[in-house]
């Protein structure tokens, strides 16, 4: 069986999908919970030398909110908020927070 995708300039077969998706194990992709972890501790050291940066605060506001930590989560965004008070992103995430349940009196 052919499958072809015109616009996209490529074509498969079944029998190359099927060979492709044996080769692929579970263990070859990290744990998403371990890698948000990862990126925490990265993003928390380098915000130690960078505290004035507002994106580094509103990703790791980010990461906290995928990984659950949701007080943490409302920590980095009032920093971010205070580095960059009209973002947008920043007051969304605060509703988005406060519709998971969890509020802050600071915002």
């Amino acid at each position: 069986m052919l499958i072809a995708f015109p616009f996209l300039g490529f074509q498969l077969t079944l029998e190359e999908n099927v060979k492709a998706s044996k080769t692929i194990k579970p263990e070859d992709f990290p744990s998403r919970e371990k890698e948000v972890e990862e990126l925490i501790k990265e993003l928390t050291a380098y915000l130690k030398n960078n505290p004035r940066d507002g994106l580094a605060f509103k990703r790791l506001g980010e990461l906290y909110t995928k990984a659950g930590r949701l007080s943490e989560a409302v920590s980095s965004y009032i920093a971010a908020a205070e580095i960059l008070p009209k973002d947008p992103q920043i007051r969304r995430a605060f509703i988005q927070l406060q519709a998971m349940g969890h509020t802050t009196s600071n915002q």
